[in-house]
């Protein structure tokens, strides 16, 4: 059974980690996000950065508007874990989850095979 992943050991989180450490180097920043942009967003099929939003992000750097190219750069971060991290309202809860509806599924379960068999055997 393959083990799962912690989010920081996604290569999409540490690639745009690396990216925010790189704001000094513009060159080695763009190289950076364009690794990023080799990978698809399931939800969308594009990019998970698309090529203007990687130039923005290259010329804020450039400029010297640092704070605003790491905001960007956590606004990619923050969607990205938000699509791989479900939210509390997303899980099920315990009750969901709870021995009374397994035991209500295989109920449900049962009943369905005592038909087939009844309806192949009659």
């Amino acid at each position: 059974m393959p083990r799962k992943k912690k989010i920081d050991e996604l290569v999409v989180v540490r690639l745009l980690n690396e990216a925010k450490a790189r704001l000094d180097d513009p060159v080695e920043l763009n190289r950076t996000l364009r690794e990023v942009a080799k990978f698809f967003d399931p939800l969308t099929g594009k990019a998970m950065i698309e090529g203007s939003a990687r130039q923005q992000i290259v010329m804020l750097a450039e400029r010297g508007n640092k704070a605003e190219a790491v905001a960007a750069i956590e606004h990619y971060l923050d969607t990205y874990q938000k699509r791989i991290e479900p939210s509390s309202s997303q899980t099920l809860s315990a009750e969901q989850c709870g021995d009374s509806k397994i035991d209500r599924d295989r109920e449900s379960i049962r009943a369905d095979f005592s038909t087939c068999l009844s309806t192949v055997s009659g």
